[in-house]
């Protein structure tokens, strides 16, 4: 296991002298962004996870590690990367991130719909009327910044934006308005597995809703993000800042996903975090419910525990429908 003092040794050596905060939970360096010829030191490391923040310059990122690409040596980021960050989970890599940063853009044309509410348009019009269709209301426009697009292949298609912890966009979903369509959603060509969905709406100390789309995550209210599926595991991002901040979870998967909610359940208690689940009832998701009736459910969630798997287990045996 890799000391404070191993930490703070080998910051030292790149960045130079340091304080340590009140906390003792972040080394306080001079940024090598702004030069040497700075005097105070207002490049702060967080000694656990590695983000890092310069309040003069702006220098910043979710690890240390593209400050290291830059300042450091070779010696210095293999070292970095081998001996100090073991947990793969907490260290998706800055080089990742800033791939789907540069990667993702709005569509052609992507016109804000709270901007054009009396718009004469045909189109945007009716692309609002579905939104009000779907059990969303003007402020829901505006609170997730849904837009649209007049041009190819993004006209008549509501387009969700997604934001990360720094306001940049990293992903976008689009769903057709016409039921004729075969092709109801395009997102942005982005792994989603490098993403959370409007990451910069959400903190994490408190309990955060996991549901499977933004219709539902909607529906969900505060706190609360989409999956962009109904699939979870170690090797996403979104797993790795549940697990990483310990915040409790509530599940609110489809109906007809049961085994996997409770895999990912099973999942996220073996790595130390408190899990809900929620009983949706007659509803099969959460985007059918009204924002009060998913309120009234969520009173009622039950904690997860090992039994509630060994239950459905058993039950589908009985069914014989076995998952």
């Amino acid at each position: 296991m890799v000391t404070f003092t191993q930490k703070l040794s080998f910051l030292k050596k790149v960045f130079g002298d340091y304080e340590l905060d009140r906390k003792q939970e972040n080394g306080i360096f001079r940024c090598p962004s702004c030069g040497t010829g700075t005097k105070k030191k207002k490049f702060y490391i967080n000694l656990e996870s590695w983000k890092c923040h310069c309040w003069s310059c702006n220098l910043k990122g979710r690890t240390v590690l593209p400050a290291l690409r830059k300042y450091g040596t070779r010696e210095d980021v293999s070292y970095f990367t081998e001996k100090l960050c073991g947990n793969k989970r907490q260290n998706i890599s800055e080089s990742s991130q800033e791939e789907v940063n540069n990667n993702v853009r709005l569509p052609d044309g992507f016109l804000f719909l709270g901007d054009f509410k009396k718009s004469l348009d045909p189109d945007i019009r009716s692309c609002i009327k579905y939104l009000y269709s779907r059990g969303l209301s003007e402020s829901d426009i505006w609170r997730y910044r849904i837009g649209t697009s007049r041009y190819g292949k993004f006209r008549r298609r509501v387009i969700f934006p997604s934001f990360d912890i720094d306001g940049d966009l990293n992903f976008f979903v689009s769903r057709s308005i016409d039921s004729s369509v075969k092709r109801k959603y395009i997102n942005s060509n982005v792994n989603k597995k490098l993403i959370v969905f409007n990451d910069i709406d959400i903190d994490w100390s408190r309990e955060v809703t996991l549901v499977e789309g933004p219709f539902d995550m909607i529906k969900a209210g505060d706190n609360s993000t989409c999956m962009l599926g109904s699939s979870l595991s170690d090797d996403y991002f979104l797993f790795s800042k549940i697990v990483s901040n310990k915040s409790p979870v509530l599940l609110a998967l489809d109906s007809d996903m049961k085994k996997k909610e409770q895999d990912i359940a099973r999942l996220l208690v073996l790595y130390g975090c408190e899990v809900r689940i929620l009983d949706l009832g007659r509803f099969s998701d959460v985007g059918e419910m009204s924002k009060i009736e998913f309120i009234e459910k969520r009173k009622y969630a039950t904690s997860w525990s090992p039994s509630q798997r060994l239950k459905m287990r058993i039950g589908a045996l009985r069914s014989g429908s076995l998952f």
